[in-house]
């Protein structure tokens, strides 16, 4: 019987703790606030776009570039040595790269829906685990909101979500502080920030741009 009860007051707290919390006076559309966590999906997402932002502009000079080469460096027999046709030879000094990695293209795809499903599991997750909050952000009190944002943030990396170019321009040197606009911020931006703070007045946006248009 003992056993029993903890069980179900630990089941309370957990669905007390995990229970999403909307903003006064609006309703959370909970198939973007309150969607179950998928690992792999979000990792996967995270790995193409991490690839899709690498520039691929390393380069490297092939035996083709090298310099110098226009003649056999010594006759093919009778020196003792081997053969060589070509000082360009990635086997000499100063030769070219065998496997040149110029112009590499690490671009990847995934589907879009994917990027959806994602951003709204890392939304639901930092909801549920109380490191996501709804901030009414006012023009005339950025720099009290800068203060706010940097005593709440501590040294700990946040993320802002608004429309509101004030705010953006009051954090821009704050350090590990971002911002993103609502139709921009991807996966990236949500796995980075350890807390996020989202503007009320952009919610609409942020569930219109994720509900695929339902």
């Amino acid at each position: 019987m003992a056993t029993e009860k903890i069980k179900k007051t630990t089941e309370k707290k957990v669905a007390k703790s995990t229970k999403v919390e909307a903003p006064k006076g609006m309703d959370l559309n909970p198939a973007i606030w309150d969607v179950k966590l998928n690992p792999d999906l979000v990792a996967q997402v995270l790995y193409v776009q991490q690839s899709n932002a690498r520039q691929g502009n390393a380069h490297a000079k092939s035996r083709a570039d090298v310099s110098g080469g226009g003649r056999k460096p010594w006759r093919q027999k009778g020196t003792g040595r081997a053969r060589h046709g070509s000082i360009r030879s990635p086997l000499w000094r100063k030769g070219g790269v065998t496997f040149v990695p110029n112009n590499r293209n690490w671009s990847k795809k995934v589907n879009k829906q994917m990027v959806k499903k994602a951003i709204c599991m890392l939304l639901s997750e930092r909801l549920k685990s109380g490191n996501l909050e709804f901030v009414n952000v006012e023009t005339k009190g950025t720099k009290e909101l800068r203060t706010t944002l940097t005593n709440q943030f501590g040294k700990v990396r946040g993320l802002v979500i608004s429309n509101n170019t004030d705010v953006k321009m009051s954090l821009s040197n704050v350090q590990k502080v971002d911002f993103a606009v609502p139709s921009v911020f991807s996966v990236s931006n949500l796995i980075k920030a350890k807390k996020i703070i989202v503007d009320n007045a952009v919610v609409n946006i942020i569930e219109e741009r994720l509900s695929n248009g339902k």
